[in-house]
């Protein structure tokens, strides 16, 4: 056990960090919105947020690897890491080729295209992660917190039937464009009820933070998501419309968890 005097430095170095990441996290943020709404009617908004959120899932990516490296990809914590990593690693994947469609390509909205294939892909690997990290502290749920964790799912995919499924059902768009708009509610769906059933299993300890914010992230993206298909389906989505803030939101998020199990790892 490290001397008390020791302990309490590395508690103290940990809070500054965290506070500085915040901070941190908050510039990057702000920067952001401010380029989106600066460039809202610049011939530059498509490319240069195209190239924030490559930027943005790079570096999640980048986080998600140094984890994956520290665990190694065998055992109990190695899978959940490493399904998190790949799953970040297709989300990049995804954002470097819509990026490509659109700048390089001069593409309007690439959806479907190829990007999406990544952007599905990446749903597999993390689930994968995540169920296998709700396994390991399964003793941690009970039946009244996966009631409510399934009920959210529904009642999550309720809504998005209502107001978007059902819509895209009866709409004019080709088989392959509805495909794609109903496998990604269904498939958030799936990360809603994950992510819940996550923010119930950690409610202290040096990993807790990491883990609600990674969870976080999970939210944030299956809303994005939402609006995204909802804004396709109505014709009031563009590349660069500020309701892509919802998903940067949510890397900033995965970022902050994944940064703060680094530290902790490194301080442990």
């Amino acid at each position: 056990m490290r001397p008390l005097s020791i302990r309490a430095k590395t508690l103290e170095l940990r809070c500054g960090w965290m506070q500085t990441r915040y901070l941190v996290a908050i510039v990057v943020w702000v920067l952001a919105a401010i380029a989106y709404f600066l460039l809202q009617s610049s011939a530059l908004l498509a490319p240069a947020t195209d190239v924030i959120f490559s930027l943005a899932s790079g570096s999640i990516t980048i986080l998600a690897f140094l984890a994956a490296r520290h665990w190694g990809f065998r055992g109990k914590f190695g899978l959940v890491h490493a399904g998190l990593f790949f799953g970040f690693l297709l989300w990049f994947l995804g954002d470097a080729t819509w990026t490509i469609y659109e700048t390089i390509l001069q593409t309007r909205i690439p959806y479907p295209s190829i990007a999406d294939v990544f952007y599905l892909a990446a749903y597999f690997p993390i689930a994968v992660g995540i169920i296998q990290f709700l396994w390991t502290f399964r003793s941690a749920l009970n039946k009244q917190r996966a009631l409510i964790a399934l009920g959210v799912g529904l009642l999550f995919l309720g809504l998005t039937y209502a107001f978007l499924i059902g819509p895209l059902l009866t709409s004019t768009e080709d088989f392959l464009t509805k495909s794609f708009d109903v496998t990604y509610p269904v498939l958030d769906s799936m990360l809603v009820v994950l992510a819940v059933f996550m923010l119930f299993v950690f409610r202290g300890g040096k990993m807790a933070h990491a883990w609600v914010w990674i969870s976080v992230g999970l939210l944030l993206s299956a809303l994005a998501d939402i609006s995204f298909s909802l804004g396709t389906l109505q014709g009031w989505y563009y590349s660069g419309n500020p309701i892509e803030l919802i998903q940067f939101s949510g890397y900033l998020c995965f970022a902050l968890g994944l940064d703060e199990q680094r530290r902790a790892i490194a301080l442990s």
